[in-house]
């Protein structure tokens, strides 16, 4: 495994290759609708309430949190750049801290809602990390996570790549690796990694039960 001032900076790199903010808003119609799918699942688990508590662990630039205007938000990431975007996008009304998903600087039971959203597969340590989360939940917190499928994932990339017809800019996500991911996720592994510190309460995928690119689940406490 990686050190983790090895990992930090292997983050950097990938953070600068891949734009976060030309994602969200210059990629194919096609992956946004996927992407607002995901959204809106995340809204509808998260239940994010006026005032409350809200972590969102792996915060990014700041797409998601900026959703919950009315929440006390706080926001930790491993990436400085990161975090800068995040700030430059919430100014004052969000506390960014820099800081290791596996290693929350938290008090436990501290948030009623936390998201870590699109997160575990870039973590050395994913069972880590759900404890974590777990750890800084307060009594009824909602805890959200959400993973891509990476073998849908495959499949629609290998499939893409067969149609003659289809846009370039489709062809060049077929063709791009996952080297971002340090795991290969899918729902049997997210429900291994759960295993002991919670229990996957509600799960949606999306866009659909047909061809689930992304699954969206929302955490409970692991039962006795």
């Amino acid at each position: 495994m990686m050190e983790k001032q090895s990992i930090t900076e292997w983050n950097e790199r990938m953070v600068e290759r891949y734009d976060i903010d030309q994602y969200y808003a210059a990629s194919h119609p096609l992956i946004r609708w996927v992407e607002g799918k995901r959204l809106r699942a995340l809204d509808r688990l998260a239940r994010v309430v006026p005032d409350a508590r809200l972590l969102e662990v792996g915060c990014g630039a700041g797409h998601v949190l900026q959703r919950y205007p009315s929440a006390r938000r706080t926001g930790i990431d491993l990436s400085a750049n990161m975090l800068a975007r995040a700030r430059r996008r919430l100014g004052e009304g969000a506390t960014l801290l820099r800081g290791s998903a596996d290693r929350l600087p938290f008090e436990d039971a501290s948030f009623d809602v936390i998201i870590c959203t699109e997160v575990l597969e870039h973590v050395p340590d994913p069972v880590a990390v759900v404890r974590e989360l777990m750890r800084v939940a307060a009594p009824g917190a909602r805890v959200v996570v959400s993973i891509p499928n990476e073998r849908n994932i495959d499949l629609a990339k290998r499939t893409i790549r067969r149609i003659p017809i289809v846009s370039r800019m489709l062809r060049t996500l077929a063709a791009e690796g996952n080297e971002w991911h340090l795991h290969h996720f899918d729902v049997r592994m997210l429900r291994e990694i759960v295993k002991g510190a919670a229990h996957i309460a509600e799960l949606v995928a999306v866009p659909n039960a047909l061809m689930p690119i992304r699954y969206v689940a929302s955490l409970a406490r692991a039962r006795a």
